[in-house]
């Protein structure tokens, strides 16, 4: 009876430890499953983190290129600044990448339209000085040519450029339609070109409206060119310098 009362002791004492044990098993997986569920998030997060900052960037790149309100002033200035390489034919380039023989043809032609005391004329032949060339490149690119040299139709001689007087060329301007700040002094600009016969007299900062209603010609749009342009001061005068062209 004893042995028989013994033995059923052993039993329910064997089936209690064998429960203890299976329930430690339970408790011991409840407390690691929420480990995991953890690193799956955090990895959500960190992609939606990544996310967040590649919108934020675009949107630095936006305030970047905030409008610039272009009063009648401003507008006067900048149509001048951009018809100066318009009149002139100057052709698109790049950021640090305009060619010596560019800055020579803008300064003899611009000489040719604006600054005509500074030829020098024999006959129908007249010259340039190598350093008019010069003082024109670094007034309105801020750099000067590296070697002057013959280039189209000008020949350069003992430090003159030899050019061919001609007159009757179409009248070109430009006139400035948006303007975006870039920082540091750099802007974006978006301009429209005109052109109208040599004799035009009409208002080259008007509108279209205003000139329908004048009565006289009517320039037409040539071409569109985007810009960049910088602020520089220079004996407590500041002006702007083209850094970039691009005819659309």
């Amino acid at each position: 009876m004893n042995k028989i009362i013994y033995f059923n002791k052993i039993v329910i004492i064997t089936m209690i430890v064998a429960l203890l044990e299976g329930c430690g098993e339970k408790t011991q997986q409840v407390e690691t499953s929420p480990s995991n569920q953890n690193t799956a998030s955090e990895d959500k997060f960190s992609s939606n983190t990544d996310k967040k900052e590649e919108i934020k960037a675009v949107e630095t790149t936006k305030q970047d290129f905030k409008e610039i309100n272009i009063d009648a002033n401003l507008k006067k200035k900048l149509d001048t600044f951009f018809s100066n390489f318009s009149e002139a034919h100057l052709k698109s380039f790049e950021k640090d990448k305009l060619d010596d023989s560019s800055l020579i043809v803008f300064g003899i032609r611009h000489i040719m339209l604006n600054n005509f005391k500074l030829i020098q004329l024999k006959g129908d032949t007249g010259y340039v000085k190598a350093e008019d060339v010069d003082a024109k490149a670094l007034f309105y690119f801020g750099k000067k040519v590296n070697q002057h040299k013959n280039t189209g139709e000008y020949i350069f001689e003992n430090g003159l450029y030899k050019i061919r007087m001609a007159s009757g060329d179409e009248y070109t301007f430009s006139q400035i339609n948006k303007l975006y700040d870039l920082g540091n002094n750099k802007y974006k600009a978006e301009v429209s070109v005109y052109i109208a016969s040599s004799g035009y007299t009409g208002d080259s900062h008007g509108t279209i409206e205003e000139w329908k209603a004048s009565g006289g010609e009517i320039p037409k749009l040539s071409n569109k060119v985007t810009a960049t342009i910088e602020k520089i001061s220079q004996d407590g005068n500041e002006r702007f310098i083209l850094t970039e062209y691009n005819i659309n």
